[in-house]
């Protein structure tokens, strides 16, 4: 079993690189300023998940129980996948990415299972405001890409996959606020 630790440092590690991406994506879409604005608010609020699980990680070791086994079960193979998936997308040329390719790759980094790792995380640790403040920011982010998929993209199955992404965190969020 993981230590929490180790989960955090790998959670983060993910969180910087899909961080990379979009900040990649916002430097290729310079030149339109709405589509760099999207991207670049992408890679802040993947910053700001880096930041919240950082420190987190700050206060679990500062209480000594960094070390003990992770309050949350990872699928290894998952977090395997979009780590070669996203080093996979950042070794490509700039000149591989239409906007229609990078919502796609968007899509597929959503649907990973990190957001909800990183959701788990805090709300295990006890980060109920962070938490929700994190789980609020995903679904504002998640609504800005179906808008930029709509507006960009003829892909109905992409938007659909969105929206469903969409829903699935407003409703975990509505469940969170029931729940206080």
């Amino acid at each position: 079993m993981l230590t929490t630790r180790e989960v955090l440092e790998t959670t983060i590690a993910l969180e910087k690189r899909s961080m990379a991406l979009y900040a990649r994506f916002a430097k290729i879409f310079a030149g339109q300023p709405p589509l760099h604005e999207f991207w670049f608010g992408m890679a802040r609020d993947e910053a700001r998940h880096v930041g919240a699980l950082g420190l987190v990680a700050t206060v679990l070791e500062l209480e000594g129980v960094i070390d003990g086994p992770s309050p949350v079960p990872v699928k290894e193979a998952g977090m395997t996948r979009l780590r070669e998936t996203i080093e996979h997308y950042m070794a490509q040329p700039d000149s591989a990415f239409a906007i229609e390719r990078a919502l796609a790759i968007a899509v597929e980094v959503e649907e990973s299972e990190l957001e909800d790792l990183v959701g788990d995380l805090l709300k295990a640790l006890q980060e109920r405001g962070e938490y929700e403040r994190c789980q609020r920011l995903l679904v504002h982010d998640l609504g800005e890409l179906s808008y930029m998929i709509e507006q960009h993209c003829q892909d109905p199955a992409l938007l659909s996959r969105c929206d469903a992404l969409v829903n699935h965190h407003a409703e975990t969020l509505r469940q969170a606020a029931d729940a206080h």
